[in-house]
């Protein structure tokens, strides 16, 4: 996903394919409309600029824009059909402070999954930021609900006992993607004897396993005690206290004075 900073103007693209999948230019013009996660429109019939055969831009102007998510509609004429859309390209405007945190926390996660851009062989694991950032939003989502007390916790309001947390989450959901994956590329070969099996999605499992059990854990842990932290008790109250059956029995002991 594009992630955009107020105050700049960045550009959108889009490409448009015929019925072969191959690169084609509309006829007539190409627009776009912006639409905001509430459903409001930012930018109606702003005109796409063409880049190349099939590519075209729009260079948006975010001056004034409330962070948060938006998705570019783009509309074009296609062997005389006019068409738009069926989903939108998204994008995030999102503050500089944000982003400097999902820098700091990307490159925590690459530590603990041994896989740095400078570190060989190990980058074709993620090789692209993008998949540990989906994942890393997801471990934050995990956070935020998990009971007993739902969060809406961001980048910026995460407290600092929950930073450990959203990286191994983190950690945790790239295993399970990893055995995933590599689910797909099992398989084994024999030939007069030879034996060859290729199976590391078993492994990744493994290891998602024996991590989940001891994060379950700990994120029940803390989040117990942040939201005993965050109730603010206005008096005790105990079960052993009782009413009394009668008006007579409560004031027994009292006098009455005329």
């Amino acid at each position: 996903m594009q992630i955009l900073f107020p105050g700049q103007s960045e550009r959108l693209y889009t490409e448009f394919k015929d019925s072969n999948y191959n690169l084609v230019d509309p006829s007539g013009s190409v627009t776009v409309d912006i639409q905001g996660f509430n459903g409001n429109y930012v930018l109606q019939d702003g005109v796409g600029v063409r880049q190349s055969l099939g590519i075209y831009y729009y260079d948006y102007d975010t001056s004034g824009a409330t962070f948060g998510y938006y998705g570019a509609w783009w509309k074009g004429t296609i062997d005389g059909i006019a068409i738009t859309q069926d989903l939108p390209n998204p994008f995030k405007i999102e503050s500089p402070r944000e982003a400097v945190r999902k820098g700091v926390y990307l490159d925590r996660v690459r530590s603990k999954l041994y896989m740095h851009l400078d570190s060989g062989g190990f980058v074709n694991k993620f090789p692209r930021n993008r998949e540990i950032l989906d994942l890393m939003q997801n471990s934050l989502d995990w956070i935020n609900a998990h009971p007993p007390h739902l969060t809406s916790f961001d980048y910026i309001t995460l407290p600092d006992s929950f930073i450990y947390l959203l990286e191994m989450g983190t950690v945790i959901l790239a295993l399970q993607a990893l055995g995933i994956f590599e689910a797909g590329k099992h398989f084994v070969y024999n030939d007069n004897g030879l034996s060859l099996t290729r199976d590391r999605s078993a492994k990744y499992m493994a290891l998602y396993g024996a991590i989940l059990q001891q994060y379950a854990k700990n994120l029940k842990d803390t989040k117990t005690i942040y939201s005993l932290n965050s109730v603010n008790m206005k008096g005790m109250f105990s079960s052993t206290t009782g009413y009394p059956r009668s008006l007579s029995r409560a004031l027994r002991g009292t006098s009455k004075f005329s």
